[in-house]
């Protein structure tokens, strides 16, 4: 069931960068730190777009693998604790 909400939100947030960049064909000049370019506003919404993306997944594996590693720490500790008290 998660895995097919997960899929519906990523194809509705595709749809809604399609609609916002298709809605907005100007040109914008963007100003980098040595350089300057012209590029249509669809294009830099779609490049914020998947960089948000980028940086949420990278973000949410390290948190995740985070807490993947301490609750295999807390089961180890507990099966010691365990295998302690029996004895």
């Amino acid at each position: 069931m998660f895995r097919v909400v997960k899929i519906l939100s990523l194809l509705s947030f595709l749809f809604l960068a399609f609609v916002l960049g298709s809605q907005n064909p100007q040109l914008i000049k963007i100003n980098y730190i040595l350089a300057s370019a012209k590029l249509p506003l669809a294009v830099v919404i779609s490049i914020c777009f998947i960089v948000g993306v980028a940086a949420g997944t990278f973000i949410s594996f390290k948190l995740f693998t985070t807490l993947k590693w301490q609750n295999f720490r807390l089961k180890s500790s507990n099966k010691k604790l365990i295998s302690e008290k029996e004895i």
